[in-house]
């Protein structure tokens, strides 16, 4: 087995391929208790999804054999088939935690899960059908033998590949930010959560090839993500709730709805404003991996060329 020096530690082939290997086997679990509706299944095989789509353009470069594009394409649509069941939990489930101080809020609350328990019927039955077993075995073929190609190879474009991922997942979580500033506006709020999942991501697989420390600029991003994700969960539960016809006939239902609403708009509004309380620390964070953690995993960082970010 291959092995190479990387800022003082050996990493060898077998430990980049167990990082393919860890998230495969996550996703592996889960899309059992996902295919038969389980709330922490859908929601824990879309996390193990999103992960191995991080991997596999970094981990993959300069692999014979290996078809990248296909196999992101398939992840990406495995991503996009437990999407829209993963929004109708999450919204289920915050309807529940919502405390109404109405005597109607009850019969509200009711009508407003059957509906949306109505309305997770289509997404699941897609959601069967991307998880049933040919899908299945065709993607498990390809991760494995993704995870094999990386054990077997010795090539170190892998580093290069991860700087550069690096480096544009850092800018876009910047100029996103950037692009949000201060404002209470959802979707540019959004876009501020997906960079940060993103460049969370490629963080651990950073600090799992062993290139950099990496613990505490995941903390930040992890609690961020947190707060932005709620944050995000409320506005589309709005959304559900906005498009539920005929569930609140009469004028106390009608008060109670309203009455739900406003709950989640204050709710919204302290959200956002823990998130402007972490936002100096969450923007040091890309600044951080563009000024000290790339240069470490950038091939430059062992040959003194700087070449691992050109183009960022």
């Amino acid at each position: 087995m291959a092995a190479r020096r990387t800022g003082g530690s050996t990493q060898s082939e077998g430990d980049l391929a167990a990082i393919v290997t860890r998230r495969h086997d996550a996703l592996r679990a889960e899309t059992a208790p996902a295919r038969a509706g389980k709330v922490a299944g859908v929601h824990q095989a879309r996390v193990a999804s999103r992960r191995l789509r991080e991997v596999v353009p970094i981990l993959g470069r300069g692999l014979e054999g290996v078809h990248k594009k296909s196999l992101g394409r398939d992840l990406r649509a495995l991503t996009r088939a437990l999407g829209p069941v993963r929004e109708l939990d999450v919204a289920k489930s915050m309807i529940d935690e919502l405390l109404l101080d109405s005597p109607d809020a009850g019969r509200l609350t009711s009508a407003w899960q059957e509906w949306l328990e109505r309305k997770r019927r289509a997404p699941m039955r897609d959601l069967r059908k991307a998880l049933g077993a040919t899908p299945r075995r065709a993607l498990d073929r390809e991760l494995d033998g993704f995870a094999a190609s990386r054990t077997t190879s010795d090539n170190d474009k892998w580093r290069q590949a991860l700087a550069q991922r690096l480096a544009a997942r850092a800018e876009d979580l910047r100029d996103q930010m950037e692009r949000a500033g201060t404002r209470y506006e959802p979707e540019p709020l959004h876009q501020v959560r997906i960079a940060t999942k993103k460049l969370r991501y490629v963080l651990e697989i950073t600090g799992e090839a062993g290139l950099a420390a990496v613990s505490r600029p995941l903390r930040t991003l992890k609690a961020a993500q947190e707060s932005l994700g709620r944050l995000h969960d409320f506005d589309v539960l709005l959304t559900f709730l906005r498009g539920v016809p005929g569930t609140a006939p009469g004028e106390h239902l009608q008060h109670a709805a309203a009455n739900a609403v406003s709950v989640i708009e204050r709710e919204s509004r302290i959200l956002h404003g823990r998130y402007l309380r972490s936002r100096p620390a969450l923007l040091r964070v890309p600044d951080m991996t563009l000024a000290e953690i790339v240069p470490k995993v950038s091939p430059a960082a062992e040959t003194g060329r700087d070449e691992g970010t050109r183009g960022y």
